[in-house]
């Protein structure tokens, strides 16, 4: 589960293609320094020269000390970090020996084009995710619950793994009324992210509709499925009890869960789980 925000997202989206045309200026600077046999510039021969750069200052800053523990930009991380090495590699033998051997200089390109293609590819992700989560909340939007379900409909075929969906449905009636819609959106906005933060890896939670959510749980059958829920709701109940008013209020959560079957009409199951409710004063 990816654990930023919609405005995050679209900070890190558009900081992406500006890094890319950061890069691509670099990239020319560096060539004509080659090509012309300039004296290299200190930051290119530093020792931090990935910190060094444009796009080094907002990659390493500290406000983004959390996107660093993502698979996805460590692997960046690491790719810019070995490119600027091979920068400063052949800068080094350019200034030394006034050229730059045939290998060095492949080596060079090969690096900074892989850096590219992931720049790139993370690009195309950012922007998938934008539009396909839920700007309140994080979850994935309706839109894609079913496809991506019927997606792992077709694995089951195959593996017959264990798969189960654990459904929320978060009663915000009473919060909205008592203390506005205001305050039942952050009700919510902190619910489902105490869920994403909880979640693992290949989880997955959807805003089916509403205050109504599905958690993908792959791996898991229900019994398993049951542990989580029961982990969730004490991670909600935590979450929530910083924004408790001062007449405490019950908020019910109705929840079900049910294992995925591949010759299952999706719609029934999600609508034949048995709900029961857990109840949270806050």
């Amino acid at each position: 589960m990816i654990n930023v925000t919609h405005e995050e997202l679209e900070r890190i989206l558009k900081t992406l293609e500006e890094a890319l045309a950061l890069h691509e200026k670099w990239r020319d600077n560096l060539h004509r320094t080659l090509a012309c046999q300039l004296p290299p510039s200190a930051a290119d021969m530093a020792e931090d020269a990935h910190h060094q750069c444009a796009f080094g200052h907002w990659f390493y800053s500290k406000g983004n000390a959390h996107l660093l523990n993502l698979p996805a930009f460590r692997i960046i991380g690491e790719l810019h970090q070995e490119m600027h090495g091979g920068a400063r590699e052949i800068c080094r033998r350019l200034d030394v020996m006034g050229k730059v051997p045939v290998k060095n200089y492949d080596d060079f390109i090969a690096q900074m084009m892989k850096f590219r293609e992931e720049l790139i590819g993370m690009q195309h992700k950012v922007s998938y995710t934008l539009q396909n989560i839920d700007p309140l909340t994080g979850a994935y939007q309706t839109s894609r619950l079913l496809p991506d379900l019927k997606a792992e409909q077709e694995k089951l075929k195959q593996s017959g793994n264990a798969y189960s969906l654990l459904l929320m449905d978060i009663d915000l009636k009473t919060i909205n009324q008592n203390r506005g819609r205001h305050a039942g959106d952050k009700i919510l906005q902190t619910a489902i992210l105490s869920i994403r933060e909880t979640l693992g890896d290949g989880d997955k939670i959807y805003r089916y509709g509403g205050a109504e959510f599905v958690i993908c749980l792959p791996g898991k059958d229900v019994k398993d499925a049951e542990i989580v829920r029961e982990t969730l709701m004490k991670k909600i109940g935590e979450a929530l009890s910083e924004l408790a008013g001062e007449t405490p209020e019950a908020l019910h959560i109705h929840y079900g869960v049910v294992e995925l079957d591949y010759n299952a009409y999706l719609e029934e199951l999600l609508d034949q789980s048995a709900r029961s409710t857990y109840t949270i004063n806050i």
